[in-house]
């Protein structure tokens, strides 16, 4: 899975693209403390190129997920695949993700 992050009015916008699973989570866990700046507490995810996530992805976005809310922050995510979305319901995910459709909608959400 490759990752890039830019900065834009104190948001953080990531966007993934690949698989999201067993072997890319820890590599995005140990990429993500890299780039990860302590005053930004608002992150934008966007999962356009994210066709598959398994629970290892899953627990590195509830990693992130705590380490926000820690700071007072939060986390949306937009552009969420239907099948990632799909899973995202079962695992019960969306019931506490902030999830929009478009990254427009999702800069909304970070701003308000």
């Amino acid at each position: 899975m490759e990752q890039t992050i830019s900065y834009q009015n104190g948001i953080g916008m990531i966007t993934l693209n690949g698989r999201f699973d067993s072997p890319a989570a820890p590599l995005f866990d140990a990429w993500f403390a890299e780039q990860d700046k302590p005053e930004i507490s608002r992150y934008l995810l966007d999962l356009a190129e994210v066709p598959y996530i398994t629970s290892a992805g899953l627990r590195s976005l509830l990693k992130l997920l705590k380490l926000l809310e820690g700071r007072g922050g939060k986390l949306v995510l937009c552009n969420v695949v239907s099948p990632v979305q799909d899973l995202f319901k079962i695992a019960g995910f969306s019931g506490f993700l902030t999830i929009c459709e478009t990254r427009a909608a999702a800069l909304d959400a970070l701003a308000g």
